[in-house]
């Protein structure tokens, strides 16, 4: 799908935070404290994505990982996708340029629910980037608001509906607290410079918590992959990637009134607007005029918390998201939505949940350029979804709990989908909890795969098709976690995950794309983790997965997925903690992947941060990514229009920063 550039991006307000440093550290005894807690996140710790309830991680019958708030500020982190990456069974496939689309996949499925404080941030008509992702991780504007990451692998559609097929994740941000304004300021290689401001505060009840921040880079830097894409290379040597500027700003907004000890009130908002050169490929000269793209996003959030000392809280929430993005055309979207959760505590054993979803996502403009003039794909095409979901915590006995639940969909194109699940968790000692887990899923098509049509006869044609049918099938995860003792604990993760009417995007020949049901597919894995704090300063976490995708296309057998882009994945993290300092190593690694879709069948690319405290008040940081200089690429670039190797990912670059905050 071929999109066009719009306008340039504003640069008023967030020029004036040109000024200098950045970030708050805390007193020198509390940041070792917490450093020790963010590399072993406890298992009796608390969050409420996996059963929408606050549970402690162990007993949430279900695969989950917090990124903690410390993590994110100390780790060589750029954006969510960095971080994202840097958990272990997460891959985000992008290219090797700032803007460049990001889609997260949880257990090898892109099919995956993004939300912010528990609210959607599905685009109806899908991504840019294709796929069935429905969100790119670029519209997600800043990390600084982050409180922690709640990311829960495995079917979810019984809670959360369409698109929670390979999991969620939930972003929970930060409520004000003290009086504080931080700043930040960062510059590197390539002419990135990274201005930052936050301020916080609360008084009488009210709180608030505000961020601004800007982003600019003059280009971006690439290693050859692929010589026969470069003229005159040899692999692995530095190349400029063409039309690579970038710049962008963000602007994220929490207000927080509590009305007294049960109930409060939160109103959220984000702004996000960026603009930069998108090349196709690196065989291709990039026309700086036309490979553009343009993003602009403005979402709200007005939510109204009740009971909330009680077992089960509530809540009532109004939201909206608003989307224009520019890439060869002018996409332009709204989502409208409702949302209502209580709960009872019917006994000691029983915690009964009840809600109801509604939901409106309208494609208000689809506009693309055909290479000469402007021409409607389609317009004012919207769906609506309502749901009603039940869940009760069954506590059998102080061992074992058991978790059913079903949800009913009713989409205003595909009618009712109705989904079941139940949970098992067995306590076996207070260290060690055993879970099993089955959750029926669907997904519905996008609007794009609906209503998608783009005649261009000279780069081909796109299509979509009403009478597409929704994918359904059901997810089986099973698990054990294990404390060994206070400093050492182990994970092991299982799933597979069967669909029917699964849905792609195919070339039948040169010149046209169509959408169709294929007939099934299949995803089998498995999880390893381990963390180890070695002594009060060093720590270390190791992590392997392995997914198998196979599709069975028009029932004519399975066949292994070629572009899986992360078929064996390993995770490695080393830290130094101290009263001044935190350094950090990580590494990130793939095999076996499918030479015919990718240049290498493996890589390992490391990153490092480095943090000093040079007062309560002021830390200056370095970041170095890729740092042995590696070519490598996170998705495949074969297709129509470029060859293996065309999407390679940065070469070795760095950023250095300060952080003051008063």
């Amino acid at each position: 799908m071929t999109r066009k550039s719009g306008t340039g991006t504003s640069k008023s307000w967030l020029c004036a935070m040109v000024t200098s440093a950045l970030l708050l550290q805390m007193p020198a005894a509390v940041l070792a404290e917490e450093a020790d807690n963010q590399e072993t996140f406890s298992l009796d710790a608390m969050v409420i994505t996996a059963n929408r309830v606050p549970t402690e991680v162990a007993k949430t019958a279900a695969n989950v990982t917090v990124v903690s708030q410390e993590q994110i500020e100390n780790g060589p982190y750029a954006n969510l996708g960095d971080v994202l990456r840097d958990v272990n069974g997460v891959a985000v496939t992008t290219k090797g340029f700032a803007g460049a689309g990001q889609t997260v996949y949880l257990n090898g499925d892109d099919r995956v629910l993004v939300m912010i404080d528990g609210r959607r941030l599905s685009r109806p008509q899908g991504t840019v980037n294709g796929g069935r992702a429905s969100i790119d991780l670029n519209s997600i504007v800043s990390l600084d608001n982050i409180e922690r990451i709640e990311i829960v692998k495995g079917g979810a559609s019984a809670l959360y509906g369409s698109d929670a097929v390979g999991g969620v994740i939930n972003i929970i941000t930060r409520k004000g607290t003290e009086a504080k304004t931080t700043v930040d300021f960062s510059a590197g290689s390539w002419g990135i410079r990274n201005y930052g401001l936050s301020t916080q505060g609360s008084e009488n009840g009210f709180s608030w918590y505000i961020t601004a921040n800007k982003k600019e880079q003059d280009y971006a830097e690439y290693n050859v992959l692929n010589p026969a894409l470069t003229a005159g290379s040899s692999k692995g040597d530095n190349r400029r990637w063409p039309n690579s500027r970038y710049e962008g700003e963000g602007f994220t907004m929490r207000l927080d009134k509590e009305l007294d000890a049960e109930r409060s009130v939160t109103f959220n908002f984000e702004h996000w607007n960026d603009e930069g050169g998108r090349p196709i490929s690196v065989e291709y000269l990039s026309d700086e005029l036309l490979d553009r793209s343009t993003s602009l996003a403005n979402n709200w959030a007005l939510t109204y918390d009740f009971n909330k000392q009680q077992a089960v809280p509530g809540f009532a929430r109004i939201y909206a998201n608003y989307a224009n993005q520019g890439f060869y055309g002018t996409y332009k979207s709204r989502v409208q939505g409702l949302a209502y959760q209580t709960g009872w505590q019917l006994s000691d054993r029983h915690k009964l949940l009840a809600g109801v979803d509604w939901e409106k996502g309208e494609v208000l403009e689809n506009i693309y350029y055909n290479g000469t003039q402007d021409a409607i794909n389609y317009k004012n095409k919207a769906v609506t979804n309502t749901a009603i979901y039940l869940q009760d915590i069954f506590t059998v006995t102080d061992k074992w709990t058991v978790t059913p639940g079903m949800r009913y969909d009713h989409h205003s194109k595909f009618g009712g989908q109705t989904t079941p699940k139940v949970n098992v968790n067995y306590s076996a000692d207070s260290s060690t909890d055993i879970y099993i887990s089955y959750n029926k899923v669907f997904k519905a098509p996008t609007v794009d795969d609906l209503y998608y049509n783009m005649y261009d006869p000279v780069n081909g044609s796109s299509y979509g098709d009403p009478n597409l049918k929704p994918e359904t099938g059901h997810v089986v995860s099973a698990g054990v976690n294990k404390k060994l003792d206070d400093k050492t604990s182990v994970a092991v993760n299982c799933f597979t995950s069967n669909l029917t009417n699964a849905i792609a995007w195919d070339w039948d020949d040169p010149m046209h794309s169509q959408v169709r049901n294929i007939a099934k597919q299949k995803k089998r894995g498995i999880e390893l983790d381990f963390k180890h704090k070695l002594s009060e300063r060093y720590y270390t976490e190791l992590g392997y997965s392995y997914i198998n995708i196979k599709e069975n296309r028009d029932n004519a057998g399975y066949l292994v997925d070629p572009k899986n882009s992360q078929p064996n994945g390993y995770r490695v993290k080393a830290g130094y903690t101290d009263a001044k300092w935190d350094v950090n190593v990580n590494g990130q690694s793939a095999s076996g992947l499918d030479q015919e879709y990718f240049v290498d069948s493996n890589y390992w690319v490391w990153n490092l941060a480095a943090n000093y405290k040079m007062t309560p008040d002021a830390t200056v940081y370095f970041n170095v990514y890729n740092l042995g200089d590696k070519a490598y690429e996170l998705s495949s670039s074969k297709g129509k229009y470029s060859r293996i190797g065309g999407y390679p990912m940065a070469s070795r670059h760095f950023v250095m920063g300060v952080k003051y905050s008063f």
